[in-house]
C-alpha cells in the first residue's frame, strides 16, 4: 500500500512539472582496488569496480572465477591495457560501449606501457547511461624517482583529454574517474569532475574517485586490503 501510495505522489508530481510521471533516481556504488600483481581476492565490494595491476592471464583468470557470472568485464585488446580491467554487475549494468588509450610506452626495469579505459553503462531497467574511467599511472615520479615525471604528466594529459572528449560526446551522461594514480594530490580534471575526499584521512591518498560535482554522492569510504598492499575504495553516486 505504502509503495503504491509512493508511486502514485511520483506520477502527480511528474504530471505537475510537465505532464510526464517523474524519473526515479538511480543509486549505483563504485570501486576502485590495485590488487598487488593479483595477490588480492578480488571481493564484489561494489557495483562497478575499476581494478589495477591484473597484469597476467592467471590473475585475469582469478578475477573471473572470484567474481563468477554475476559480473562481466572490459579488457581491452592490448596486452599490458587488460592490467585495469573493469568489472560491472549484470543483473544491474549492460554494456553500451567501451575503449582504450595508452598514454605512454613502457620501459624494461621502469613501466609497462600504460593506459586510460572506459566503458558506458545502462542501468538496468531505465535509459540512464554513464561513463567509468579506470587507469594506473606510473610510479614514484612523485616519491624519489623525479626523471618519471614526465611520463606521469604525459598521461595525466592523456588523461584530462580523455574525459574532455568523452564529456563532449555524451554530454547527458555523468562520467567517474577512478584508478591508482601514484601522487597523494587531487588532480584536475575537466568540470564538473571532481576529486572526492576518503573519509577519515588527512590527506590524498594515491588511490582516487572523482564524481561530477553536479549529483548527489558519499565521500569515498576505505575498505579492507583483501590480500593487496593496498586498500580498496568505494563511493555511492546518486543521479
Amino acid at each position: 500500500m505504502i509503495r503504491r501510495i509512493a508511486a502514485i505522489g511520483a506520477l502527480v508530481l511528474g504530471m505537475l512539472a510537465g505532464g510526464v510521471p517523474a524519473s526515479a533516481a538511480s543509486e549505483i556504488s563504485l570501486g576502485t582496488h590495485n590488487t598487488h600483481y593479483g595477490d588480492g581476492s578480488f571481493e564484489r565490494f561494489a557495483g562497478v569496480i575499476g581494478w589495477q595491476e591484473v597484469n597476467d592471464p592467471v590473475d585475469r583468470d582469478k578475477m573471473r572465477n572470484r567474481l563468477g557470472s554475476g559480473y562481466a568485464h572490459y579488457l581491452p585488446p592490448d596486452g599490458p591495457a587488460k592490467a585495469v580491467p573493469i568489472s560491472w554487475r549484470t543483473p544491474r549494468f549492460s554494456l553500451v560501449g567501451s575503449g582504450s588509450v595508452r598514454t605512454h610506452g613502457g620501459e624494461a626495469g621502469v613501466t609497462p606501457a600504460r593506459y586510460v579505459n572506459w566503458v558506458i553503462l545502462r542501468i538496468t531497467g531505465t535509459d540512464t547511461r554513464f561513463i567509468v574511467v579506470n587507469t594506473h599511472f606510473i610510479s614514484g615520479a612523485w616519491s624519489g624517482h623525479p626523471e618519471r615525471q614526465a611520463r606521469w604528466n604525459k598521461h595525466y594529459e592523456v588523461l584530462r583529454d580523455k574525459v574532455a572528449q568523452l564529456r563532449r560526446d555524451h554530454p547527458a551522461m555523468k562520467v567517474f574517474v577512478l584508478g591508482d594514480m601514484n601522487r597523494g594530490r587531487a588532480m584536475t580534471l575537466p568540470s564538473p569532475v571532481k576529486y572526492v575526499p576518503v573519509i577519515g584521512a588527512s590527506g590524498v591518498p594515491i588511490d582516487h574517485m572523482y564524481a561530477p560535482s553536479t549529483i548527489s554522492h558519499t565521500k569515498v569510504s576505505r575498505l579492507a586490503k583483501w590480500g593487496s598492499d593496498h586498500h580498496a575504495y568505494r563511493m555511492f553516486a546518486t543521479f
